[in-house]
C-alpha cells in the first residue's frame, strides 16, 4: 500500500513535469517529494499499528484474565475454554502482525540498502521467511 502511495506520488510528479515542461521540476524534486511523502505516511501508519497492536495485546490479557477467574469461581475448565473459543480467530490476528512485522523489516532494511536491486527481492524473501518461522514457533509454543 506504502510502495503504491509513493509509486503513485512519482508518477504524478514525472507527468506534470512532462505535461509541463516549462516548469523547472527535475529529478531531485520528485526524490523529495516521494522522500516527503514517506516522512508523512510512515509515522501515521506506525502509529497506527501500534495502537491496533496494543488494543489487540490488552484483549487477550483480559480475556486470559477472565478465564482464570472464572476457573477459580468453579465453572469447569471445559465449559470456560468452551466460551472463549477464538483460537483461530486470534491466531490470524497474531499471523498477520507478525508477517507486517517481517514485511515492515524487510522494507527498512531495503531502504537501508539502496538501490533497490535483486538484493531487496531477497531480503523482503528473507524476512517474510523468518515471519513465517516466527509464526511457526508460536504455534509449537501455543500447542503445548
Amino acid at each position: 500500500m506504502i510502495i503504491l502511495i509513493i509509486l503513485s506520488s512519482k508518477i504524478n510528479v514525472i507527468e506534470q513535469y512532462s505535461i509541463n515542461q516549462t516548469t523547472n521540476i527535475t529529478p531531485v524534486d520528485v526524490e523529495r517529494y516521494a522522500s516527503e511523502s514517506i516522512g508523512i505516511i510512515l509515522p501515521v501508519l506506525l502509529i497506527s499499528f501500534l495502537i491496533f497492536m496494543l488494543t489487540v495485546l490488552v484483549k487477550h490479557f483480559l480475556d486470559f484474565r477472565l478465564k482464570n477467574k472464572m476457573i477459580d469461581k468453579g465453572v469447569s475448565e471445559h465449559l470456560s475454554t468452551y466460551l472463549f473459543n477464538k483460537n483461530d480467530q486470534d491466531r490470524n490476528i497474531i499471523k498477520l502482525a507478525i508477517l507486517f512485522c517481517g514485511i515492515g523489516t524487510g522494507l527498512i532494511f531495503t531502504h537501508l540498502t539502496r538501490p533497490v536491486n535483486i538484493h531487496s527481492l531477497a531480503i523482503m524473501a528473507f524476512s517474510i521467511g523468518l515471519s513465517y518461522f516466527a509464526y511457526f514457533f508460536y504455534l509449537r509454543k501455543q500447542d503445548k
